[in-house]
Formats: structure tokens, C-alpha cells, sequence
């Protein structure tokens, strides 16, 4: 078998030595190639898109660090502000002094009320509202006292739906001159529960 090797490569031309050494060479250079370089290049890929994620997220996380203090400021800004608004929504049971107030703030600006009717309360989820119906006579300049005096009280009062009418000769010469509908709406919080109660501290 040696003998046969032997007369084999004996028999093969310089030239086609050199190809053959090529080929093995080049064969070698694939195996290598494919088996060990491949692998590890794209390993290297998924480890540099790995260590992008991470550097985007460590950004991420420095910037939001970097901005706590400010964000922790806004957060007290915001809760103070909700307590402010909390003390201007009152309590259920102080509707009734609210609407009597509102009556009140009407008859010292002069205006006569035809009707001054709550409805019942709407819930909206954490509030409701207490919408009034109220239609007034007397003089333009009366109702708008009547309005200004209503956006100074303590409590929030909306006024919506506002519409005013002339009055009829015959009823002018009482002082009144104009007729208004409106609708006024105050609101309260609601508890968990879905029944109004204390805003909560």
C-alpha cells in the first residue's frame, strides 16, 4: 500500500503537487473558517447588539436618575394642587349651605328666581355633579353681579347653558327687564364605594 502511495505521488506532475496542496490548504482554511471563525463572528454580533440594549437602557435609567429631583418636585406641585382643589369641591353635606348660598348671592344682586331646582347627582367616577336649574328675572347688569358673585365663592360653581330673554313691556315697567335660564353645577367627590362623602386627605 506504501509502495502504491509512493508510485502515486510519485507519478504526479510539480504542478499538480502545488494544486493539491492548495486544495488542502484551502480546505483547511474553510473547516477552520466555518467552524470556529463563523461561530465567533456571530457571536460578536449578538454580543454588540446586547451591549447597545444595555447601554440604551443604562442611558435610559442615568437620565431618569438625573431627573428625579425634578420629577419628585413636580409630583409635590401636583399634590398640592390637588389638595387645593380638594378643599373647593365640598362635602355632600354641605350642598345644601352651597345652594342657599347661590340663592343668596342672587337676591343681593336683585334678581327674582322663578326657579331654583337641584337635580339629582351624576357620578363621573371618582366625583359627581350637582347640576341646578335656575331661571331668573330682572336687570342685565343684576345678572351679571349675580354671575361674578357665584365664580368668588369658596366652593366651584360652573355656570353653563346660559340664556337670556327680553321681557315684555308690560313686565319691564316692574324693573325687570330681562329673563334668564342657566344652569349652575357644583361637585363632590365620591368614596370607593360609589356614595359621596370627605374628599380624601
Amino acid at each position: 500500500m506504501a509502495l502504491d502511495f509512493k508510485s502515486l505521488v510519485g507519478s504526479i506532475t510539480p504542478r499538480q503537487r502545488h494544486l493539491l496542496l492548495g486544495a488542502i490548504g484551502v480546505a483547511i482554511i474553510a473547516l477552520y473558517a466555518t467552524q470556529l471563525v463563523l461561530p465567533l463572528w456571530e457571536s460578536k454580533g449578538t454580543l454588540e447588539a446586547d451591549l447597545q440594549k444595555l447601554q440604551a437602557d443604562l442611558d435610559q435609567k442615568r437620565m431618569i436618575a438625573a431627573n428625579r429631583p425634578k420629577l419628585e418636585e413636580e409630583i409635590k406641585g401636583l399634590e398640592k394642587q390637588l389638595e387645593a382643589a380638594v378643599v373647593k369641591l365640598p362635602e355632600e353635606k354641605e350642598i345644601p349651605n352651597l345652594l342657599t348660598q347661590v340663592n343668596e348671592r342672587g337676591q343681593q344682586s336683585g334678581l327674582e328666581f322663578l326657579l331654583f331646582r337641584p337635580a339629582a347627582q351624576v357620578k363621573k367616577g371618582f366625583y359627581a355633579e350637582v347640576p341646578i336649574e335656575i331661571r331668573v328675572e330682572g336687570e342685565y347688569h343684576t345678572l351679571a353681579t349675580f354671575l361674578d358673585r357665584v365664580s368668588k365663592l369658596e366652593r366651584i360653581v360652573n355656570v353653563a347653558d346660559l340664556r337670556i330673554s327680553p321681557l315684555a313691556a308690560q313686565r319691564a315697567k316692574t324693573g325687570r327687564t330681562i329673563s334668564a335660564d342657566l344652569k349652575a353645577t357644583t361637585f363632590t367627590f365620591l368614596e370607593k364605594g360609589g356614595s359621596a362623602g370627605a374628599p380624601a386627605k
